[in-house]
C-alpha cells in the first residue's frame, strides 16, 4: 500500500492538521480538455534539416507545465457506523456539510438534523482529501483519504461508508490577496473560496489510524474496553475524476508568438494521429504562450514517455532517408546511445518502424529493449515477445517493458502477460497482473469478481507459485495466485472486525460467523459453512456483509498466525530507473548485470512525473544519475498547477494510481 498507509494506518497527522487549519489550501485552477479517444496510426513526417546536429525540436522552444498533483478536498458524511459515530458538531464543517447535502438533494425524505444528531450514532462528519494527478482523464479513479476534524466525537470509522462527496479546489481570501499584492502566500485567513469540482468520492472505508511524521505507525488509541479506535480511513480508487486535466506546453519568452504556437500544435497533431477531428486533437494552442497537451491513447499508461517523445518532435518537417534519420539509425545500434536514439526515432512517427525493427536483431539487450519499447508506443506488435523476455530476464528494464506491453492492444502482448502470471518472481507476477488489468480489465485470466460492492477478489489459478498479494494504491483488491491457497485447520474462531469470526475444523471445513448485537435486542447470529480455500472464505465473508476492511484483516491475521498456506506479499511493484539512469548504465554495463542488481537500490516506485525532467540524456551527462534526483530544468516562474496557496508538503502522501500511474507516470 501507499507508504503512508499500512492497513490500519493512515495519513500524516501534520498534513491533516495543516489542511484543517487552512480550511483548504489547494489552488483553484484547473484546465478542461477534450475527452480522450483512441487515436489513429501515427503519421510520418516530411523533410529534414541537412545538418543532423542542428535539428530544432519542440522541446527547445517550450517547457512542460501543470505537472504537479492538484489537491482537492471536501466535507462528507460517513454512514452505517456500528454505534461509533459522532454526527457533526456545530461549526463551519457542519454548515458546509449541510449545504452539500441540500445541494446534492441527498436530504430528500430525510431530516438532516436527525441524521447528524441521531442517538444511534451511525453517522459522522469527515474531511475528504485526494490528489488529482497530472494528465488525469475524466472518469479516472483516484485514491481518497478520510479524516475526522479535531473536535469530532466519533470514536471509530470502522465499518463506515462514505456518502457521495464532491472534492473541490479551495483557498482563502487572505491568501489570494497576499498572492496578488506580494506574490507570496500568507497562510490561512479570511473567507473560504471554493473552486472547481474535480472529483466525486464515495464507497466503503478501510479504517485506520494516523501515522507519525516519520512514516511509522503510532500507538493506536483504544476505548474503555481496549478496542482499537480507527479515526481515519482510506478508499482505494474511491473517487472518479470529473473533467480532464491537460498538460501545458509553455512557450519560451523568445518564442511567444501565435504563429509559433499554432505551428507547434500542428506538428504534434500531425505526428501523433492523422485525423482533423478537433475532438481528437493532441495539442491545442490557446494563446501566444500556452498549448494544452492531451495524452494519446497509446501513451495512456506512460505519460512521461509521451512528454519525453513530444519534446523531441522536430519543429521543422523531416522525411525518411535524410541525414538526421540516418544519424539516429546509426545511434540506435550503439548500446550507449540506443535509448535516446529510439526516443527521437519514435518522435519522427510511424515511418521509422523499419529502422526500429532492425534493432530487434541486435546482440545487445539495450538495443533490443530500446527498439521494442519504441515500436510498442508506435502501435506495433513486432517487439512484444522481446519485451516479455526482457521483463523476465532483466529487473532493471521490467517496469518499462510491462508498461509498453500494457499499451499494445493485441493478443501478442496480453498472451505474454498471462504467461508471466505464473512466475515464481513476486515482483514480475504482480507487475504482469497490473499490466494485463490495465490492458484489458475483463481478461479471463484475471479471474476477478466484485465482492460486496467493496473490493475485487482475483483468483489466478495455474501451475505457478501460490501466493496472496495485497495491492497498494489505486484499487481495492486481493490477488490469490495458484491453486489450493487455504486456511489450515484446526483453527479456533478467529475474530475479524467487530462482528465476524472465522474457524476451520480438522477436516478442512471452514465457517464464517456474523454476530449482530442491536441495542435493546437479542444478538442475531448468521453462519455460512464453506471450503477452507481462501477464495471461498472471502466469498462467504462478503455474502455476510463483510467488506474490504474485514477481508484485509482476515488475510493479514491468517498470515501472522501462520494458518495461511501461502506467503503474503504486499506491494510487490517493479521498481524502475529513469532514462537518465538507464543511459548511464548502458555506457558501462553491456549485459545489465550491474543494473539488474542496482535497480533494487536506486530504482523508485511510481516516481513523480517531473522527478527527472523532460530532457533526453546526452553524451556529456554523468554516467549514473541518483534515483529520483531532480535534474536541471529551464526556469519556470509560472506555476500553472496552482494559482494560489502553498505547494503540497514534501512529505505529503502521494495518491497516484497503481503500477502505471493515472496520469501514466
Amino acid at each position: 500500500m501507499n507508504r503512508a498507509w499500512k492497513l490500519a494506518a493512515g495519513i500524516s497527522r501534520r498534513n491533516f492538521l495543516a489542511w484543517s487549519a487552512a480550511v483548504g489550501v489547494a489552488g483553484m485552477v484547473g484546465c478542461k480538455s477534450t475527452d480522450a479517444k483512441k487515436v489513429q496510426t501515427r503519421s510520418q513526417i516530411g523533410e529534414d534539416p541537412s545538418d543532423p546536429d542542428s535539428v530544432v525540436t519542440i522541446g527547445s522552444k517550450t517547457t512542460v507545465g501543470n505537472t504537479e498533483a492538484l489537491q482537492v478536498s471536501g466535507v462528507g458524511l460517513v454512514f452505517n457506523l456500528p454505534g461509533t459515530g459522532g454526527g457533526a458538531t456545530p461549526g463551519i464543517w457542519r454548515t458546509m456539510l449541510e449545504d452539500n447535502l441540500k445541494k446534492s438533494k441527498k436530504d430528500q425524505g430525510l431530516n438532516i438534523k436527525e441524521l447528524l444528531d441521531a442517538p444511534s450514532r451511525t453517522t459522522s462528519l469527515v474531511i475528504v482529501n485526494a490528489l488529482i494527478p497530472p494528465g488525469a482523464r475524466k472518469g479516472e479513479l483516484i485514491d481518497v483519504q478520510v479524516t475526522l476534524p479535531s473536535d469530532s466525537r466519533t470514536t471509530s470509522l470502522q465499518g463506515g461508508e462514505l456518502l457521495t462527496t464532491e472534492l473541490v479546489t479551495s483557498d482563502t481570501t487572505a491568501n489570494v490577496s497576499s498572492q496578488v499584492h506580494t506574490g507570496s502566500a500568507s497562510g490561512p485567513g479570511g473567507r473560504l473560496l471554493l473552486g472547481n469540482t474535480w472529483a466525486k468520492a464515495q464507497g466503503p472505508l478501510v479504517a485506520g489510524n494516523f501515522v507519525d511524521d516519520d512514516g511509522k505507525a503510532g500507538k493506536a488509541d483504544t476505548d474503555a474496553d481496549g478496542r482499537t479506535l480507527y479515526r481515519a480511513g482510506f478508499i482505494a480508487g474511491g473517487a472518479g475524476v470529473t473533467m480532464n486535466r491537460a498538460y501545458y506546453l509553455l512557450l519560451n519568452p523568445n518564442d511567444q508568438n501565435p504563429r509559433i504556437g499554432a505551428a507547434i500544435a500542428e506538428r504534434l497533431n500531425s505526428t501523433f494521429h492523422t485525423t482533423a477531428d478537433a475532438n481528437l486533437k493532441v495539442a491545442d494552442a490557446k494563446n501566444r504562450e500556452l498549448i494544452l497537451l492531451n495524452v494519446p491513447t497509446e501513451y495512456r499508461h506512460n505519460h512521461y514517455r509521451f512528454l519525453l517523445v513530444a519534446r523531441q518532435v522536430p519543429y521543422d518537417l523531416a522525411r525518411a532517408g535524410t541525414a538526421y534519420r540516418q544519424k539516429l539509425e546509426d545511434e540506435l545500434m550503439d548500446p550507449s546511445t540506443a535509448l535516446t536514439a529510439a526516443v527521437k526515432l519514435e518522435a519522427l512517427g510511424g515511418d521509422c518502424r523499419r529502422s526500429l525493427k532492425i534493432g530487434l536483431e541486435s546482440a545487445s539487450p539495450w538495443v533490443r529493449f530500446a527498439a521494442a519499447e519504441a515500436l510498442a508506443y508506435l502501435g506495433q506488435t513486432d517487439g512484444a515477445a522481446e519485451l516479455a523476455r526482457l521483463a523476465e530476464d532483466h529487473p532493471a528494464l521490467r517496469a518499462q517493458c510491462l508498461k509498453a506491453l500494457a499499451s499494445v492492444s493485441d493478443a501478442s502482448a496480453s498472451d505474454r502477460l498471462v504467461e508471466m502470471l505464473a512466475s515464481s518472481d513476486a515482483e514480475l507476477r504482480q507487475g504482469a497482473f497490473i499490466a494485463l488489468r490495465l490492458a484489458d480489465e475483463r481478461h479471463p485470466a484475471l479471474g476477478g469478481a466484485l465482492m460486496n460492492k467493496s473490493y475485487y477478489l482475483h483468483r489466478i489459478g495455474g501451475r505457478g507459485a501460490s501466493a496472496v498479494h495485497l495491492s497498494g494504491t489505486g484499487r481495492s483488491e486481493i490477488l490469490v495466485f495458484g491453486d489450493n491457497v487455504k486456511l489450515r485447520g484446526p483453527l479456533a474462531p478467529m475474530p475479524v472486525g467487530s462482528e465476524f469470526t472465522v474457524s476451520v475444523t480438522d477436516d478442512g471445513v471452514a465457517k464464517v460467523t456474523r454476530v449482530v448485537r442491536p441495542k435493546g435486542g437479542e444478538p442475531e447470529v448468521k453462519e455460512v459453512p464453506c471450503s477452507a480455500e481462501l477464495g471461498g472464505v472471502l466469498t462467504a465473508l462478503a455474502n455476510l456483509g463483510g467488506g474490504y476492511s474485514e477481508a484485509l484483516e482476515l488475510v493479514r491475521r491468517a498470515s501472522r498466525t501462520e494458518v495461511l498456506s501461502a506467503p503474503l506479499v504486499t506491494e510487490a511493484v517493479p521498481r524502475e530507473m529513469s532514462i537518465q539512469q538507464l543511459c548511464g548504465f548502458a555506457k558501462i554495463d553491456s549485459t545489465l548485470a550491474k543494473a539488474n542488481v542496482e535497480v533494487a537500490k536506486v530504482g523508485t516506485v511510481r516516481p513523480a512525473i517531473d522527478a527527472n525532467g523532460f530532457e533526453v540524456p546526452t553524451a556529456q551527462d554523468p554516467l549514473i544519475t541518483p534515483a529520483g534526483a531532480i535534474l536541471p530544468k529551464q526556469p519556470l516562474n509560472r506555476d500553472p498547477g496552482r494559482l494560489f496557496g502553498s505547494k503540497r508538503a514534501a512529505d505529503a502522501p502521494i495518491l497516484d494510481s497503481a503500477v502505471v500511474p493515472a496520469g501514466g507516470q
